[in-house]
């Protein structure tokens, strides 16, 4: 099969690898479109992909070759693919926090331990496989995982108790913008966007966001004079949560979602943060559950891929949609196998 794998230099190029054989429990999946994830540029730029890897962790596509134990499924079924396989037997499983299973850390896909989805095939384990819908689109199937990464952000905060809550969310990238979805699938409907981007803050309305201002600071001034309750930072900077701080109001609260580089380190103002008595949560990955509402909401249309996605390529092309994306010439890429 045709992959897109790492090269000595870090740099992405379309190699032969061998076709995926399904273990017990596994199934193939033939590709239909991977989306570039954020975390995916971090990942790569910090070279702790190694040569030969194959990332991609946002896919959807066709079950083509089953191994034992997956009646789940049937060949040609098409599928949305959480890229782990999560045990389902641990204490963090069973009582509903999945996202933070162990197991996860041999298992994921396109994460540099197992091939990823920059490819013609990819093998994953049965129960991580959610149907799609009929009329669910593969352009709506690749951002299943993404918007998940926004809903299991939206629910660890306190706007799912009370959507009338100011919220405040810096950041239009593509998290950002699933952020401002979520949010207003949620119920919310009070939420401006920090971003500085004219093409992105354009995006964000679209999405959703009752206003706009052109950076986190100015949040603290944006609802009328009062302060948000809440902030999603979906920047992925360590110069952002330090604003929120400040623009936030006394008592509220800050959903840390953005993924920084590896290595970084946050500096906040600790005076700050305890005089105003800020609540800061982090936020990574998803439920299981979360996964599968995600797919609900996806094939019901909170997001549009049309607005979203900036253009759908070749594997071909890896390398020059990560230049795109980093230079900020592109908001959301996808790949798909079949254009070449």
């Amino acid at each position: 099969m045709r992959a897109v794998s790492v090269l000595p230099g870090g740099e992405l190029a379309v190699v032969d690898k061998p076709d995926p054989t399904p273990g017990e429990g596994e199934v193939v999946i033939a590709v239909e479109r991977c989306g570039i994830c954020g975390s995916d540029l971090h990942l790569k730029s910090s070279g702790l992909i190694g040569p030969g890897a194959v990332m991609g962790h946002e896919f959807c596509g066709r079950v083509v070759d089953r191994g034992a134990g997956t009646d789940g499924v049937a060949e040609g079924d098409l599928v949305s693919v959480l890229p782990s396989g999560r045990c389902g037997v641990c204490a963090l499983c069973v009582s509903g926090r999945s996202e933070l299973c162990p197991a996860q850390a041999m298992t994921a896909i396109g994460l540099g331990f197992n091939d990823g989805a920059y490819a013609e095939f990819c093998k994953a384990p049965v129960r991580s496989c959610y149907p799609i819908p009929d009329g669910m689109t593969v352009e709506q199937g690749a951002l299943v995982e993404p918007y998940a990464v926004a809903l299991h952000a939206v629910h660890r905060s306190r706007v799912v108790a009370d959507p009338g809550l100011k919220v405040g969310v810096i950041g239009a990238g593509p998290i950002g913008l699933l952020t401002v979805a979520a949010l207003r699938g949620e119920g919310a409907t009070n939420v401006v966007v920090a971003e500085r981007a004219e093409m992105r803050a354009e995006l964000a309305s679209s999405m959703g966001a009752a206003s706009l201002v052109s950076n986190a600071g100015a949040l603290a001034t944006a609802f009328g004079g009062e302060q948000p309750d809440v902030i999603f930072d979906c920047a992925g900077s360590p110069l952002t949560p330090p604003l929120a701080l400040e623009a936030v109001t006394a008592g509220g609260e800050i959903v840390l979602v953005g993924v920084v580089d590896i290595g970084q380190t946050l500096d906040m103002p600790g005076l700050l943060w305890i005089i105003k008595q800020v609540d800061v949560r982090s936020s990574i990955a998803y439920t299981d559950e979360e996964f599968g509402q995600s797919v609900d909401a996806v094939a019901k249309g909170v997001i549009d891929p049309a607005v979203l996605v900036s253009d759908t390529r070749p594997l071909a092309a890896a390398q020059a949609s990560f230049d795109d994306l980093a230079a900020g010439r592109a908001v959301k890429l996808l790949l798909s196998p079949a254009l070449g």
